[in-house]
């Protein structure tokens, strides 16, 4: 027997819920309880860059990120760099959300502080400043430097370790997300609601 109008139409609806829910979203996104996912680095941001409280040294950065419980969440630390990327990284977490334009980062030019030039996702957070933040990378180079990546002008630097500087924490996945249906839980319903309004017409 043919399926009625309704029927279709209520599958339809539930099909297009999955493809919405599994489908892409902002790269950079903001569930609320201050935090921020970086969809392209499976990271996790914490929306105020000034968590910290002011300037830090290399091992006291570590120390506040490794340490922190934020809503509840452990597991924190420093953004990761790339020593073998150039001057202007974009290939470290924090030089991928500097240089990153349309919704994958901050869209922020080389040589100009991010305060200066920046897209909308800049709103997504709060007191970040034009300065010097830590990575949780030591410079293999030299013992007691690190490496640092400095959102006044979008470059990566090693550092002397005791060097007062910004701390950031970063998780890894998405530590933020409010839990979803799955898809095949979705599909499931879709075909026993379809399923159930068939028989109803035989």
């Amino acid at each position: 027997m043919k399926v009625p109008l309704y029927a279709r139409t209520l599958f339809a609806i539930l099909l297009t819920g999955l493809l919405f829910a599994g489908g892409a979203q902002a790269t950079l996104n903001s569930h609320g309880k201050g935090m921020i996912y970086d969809s392209e680095q499976n990271i996790t941001w914490l929306a105020n860059a000034g968590q910290a409280g002011g300037t830090l040294s290399w091992s006291e950065a570590n120390d506040w990120a490794t340490g922190l419980n934020y809503a509840g969440v452990s597991g924190w630390r420093l953004p990761t760099a790339v020593p073998t990327d150039d001057y202007y990284s974009t290939a470290s977490e924090m030089g991928h959300l500097f240089y990153g334009d349309g919704d994958s980062g901050l869209g922020g030019t080389a040589d100009t502080p991010i305060t200066d030039v920046h897209n909308a996702n800049f709103d997504l957070f709060s007191n970040l400043v034009a300065g010097g933040y830590w990575t949780g990378t030591p410079y293999a180079a030299v013992e007691l430097y690190a490496w640092n990546f400095d959102f006044y002008d979008g470059t990566q630097l090693p550092y002397d370790q005791s060097v007062q500087m910004g701390a950031w924490a970063v998780h890894a996945g998405d530590v933020s997300a409010v839990p979803e249906p799955s898809s095949i839980v979705l599909i499931g319903l879709g075909g026993a609601a379809l399923l159930v309004l068939r028989r109803r017409t035989t």
